[in-house]
């Protein structure tokens, strides 16, 4: 097992002190938290609904050590099983009408992000008595009529997501092939229990693409100028993250029983999450947004791990950005100096291959030609997220900036930017 260095304690220690004061979600961390779970979902009642994904929480134990918690603490419990990844929006309404034919106390999602992220959109529903999650797409839809989701307890079983402390859900329309977002303080779950152990039996590629999840998080928060101004703390929280994954994520992928790895990751990956989801935040930008319009067949984490070099390198021809990559080139043992961009995305690349993960858009697994054009069109629609990008885009020069970065990204070629 890979020793803990003073810096990752040092580390540990502000990071704790990061959660014990994050506001609106209780974090609770540290190994063998979910055998604990049962005395906090008895805080709102006697019957809870468990959201799980597929058989993988079946198969490792973990949904029977939550059983038997809750039964210890005197909850009977019902599940709903088969969120996808992705979840989709007839998903997120039959787990909120489920949860109302039964008038449940508290809702508990154990799983990744797709669990969490379907169980968060359900609430809304539940809260109001509704049935069409629709209206609620976009950001602040849901405050105005809603001040809190029901009692929600999230447990991640990956770390990357970092839904269990946003304010976000991700909800695809199937019959667009397109994720909409849910952004809005009222569905912050109650409780993330983070036990890492849990983890320990996540595959190599789903550790990879989590953990790669995690770093656009906090890249791409950090990265963002619009929201610098009174957010100090959040970039700290960003570069404390990067500094972990940067560290951890290849030993957890080639070492999954590494506890002090899996640790690590899920502080990194919770970390993430204070930096893009909380009451403030800094919000991300390109790779997110040409994720959104991939979600049919690329992997969310995956989309936005290949993309971020590129976006980076594009970003760094903004000289405030490239001063801010400055602490970044001396974490990967960089010069500081030249095109910052260039060298942070080269070394991220090789990093990347290292690893096992696609360097180019066209060795990535679900990848179509068609999807090129298909980002393109869909970005033309989202200018919130263009405008977060640390350098703004116009919807009319999306095809003149956003063509070539996503075009770099199919050859493998920085040059083009």
């Amino acid at each position: 097992m890979e020793e803990l260095t003073d810096r990752d304690l040092e580390i540990i220690q502000r990071a704790n002190d990061i959660f014990e004061h994050w506001p609106r979600t209780k974090i609770e961390f540290g190994s063998g938290l979910l055998k604990t779970v049962g005395k906090r979902a008895a805080e709102f009642g006697k019957k809870a609904l468990i959201v799980i994904g597929g058989g993988s929480v079946k198969k490792n134990g973990s949904l029977d050590t939550l059983l038997t918690s809750l039964d210890n603490a005197g909850l009977s419990a019902i599940i709903f099983e088969g969120v996808e990844p992705n979840p989709s929006k007839e998903t997120v309404e039959d787990i909120a009408k489920l949860y109302l034919q039964h008038d449940f106390d508290v809702c508990i999602a154990l799983g990744g992000g797709s669990a969490m992220d379907a169980a968060k959109a359900a609430l809304i529903l539940t809260g109001l008595n509704e049935t069409d999650i629709s209206p609620y797409f976009g950001v602040g839809a849901v405050s105005p009529k809603l001040e809190r989701i029901s009692p929600c307890i999230c447990i991640p079983t990956t770390s990357g997501t970092s839904s269990e402390v946003t304010r976000y859900s991700n909800v695809t329309i199937k019959n667009l092939h397109l994720k909409k977002l849910i952004s809005d303080i009222a569905i912050h779950p109650h409780y993330a229990i983070i036990d890492p152990e849990i983890t320990k039996s996540c595959p190599a590629s789903l550790t990879l693409t989590a953990g790669l999840d995690a770093l656009t998080h906090s890249m791409e928060g950090y990265l963002n100028l619009v929201q610098d101004p009174g957010n100090e703390s959040i970039n700290e929280y960003a570069l404390l993250s990067i500094e972990l994954i940067f560290k951890w994520l290849k030993i957890a992928v080639e070492n999954p029983n590494d506890s002090n790895a899996r640790t690590m990751m899920a502080y990194a990956s919770v970390l993430g999450g204070t930096v893009i989801g909380g009451e403030k935040f800094k919000g991300t930008g390109g790779p997110h947004m040409n994720s959104f319009s991939w979600a049919d067949t690329i992997a969310h984490g995956n989309s936005t791990g290949i993309m971020l070099p590129y976006y980076m390198a594009y970003y760094a021809k903004n000289p405030v950005v490239a001063e801010k990559l400055r602490p970044i080139a001396q974490m990967l043992h960089l010069p500081v100096e030249g095109d910052l961009g260039v060298s942070i995305a080269t070394s991220i690349l090789n990093w990347y291959e290292s690893m096992g993960f696609p360097t180019k858009l066209t060795e990535m697994p679900g990848w179509q030609a068609a999807y090129k054009q298909k980002a393109l069109k869909d970005a033309s629609q989202n200018a919130m997220k263009l405008q977060a990008m640390p350098n703004p885009v116009s919807i009319e020069k999306v095809d003149e900036i956003i063509g070539p970065i996503i075009q770099a990204a199919i050859e493998g070629n920085l040059s083009l930017l």
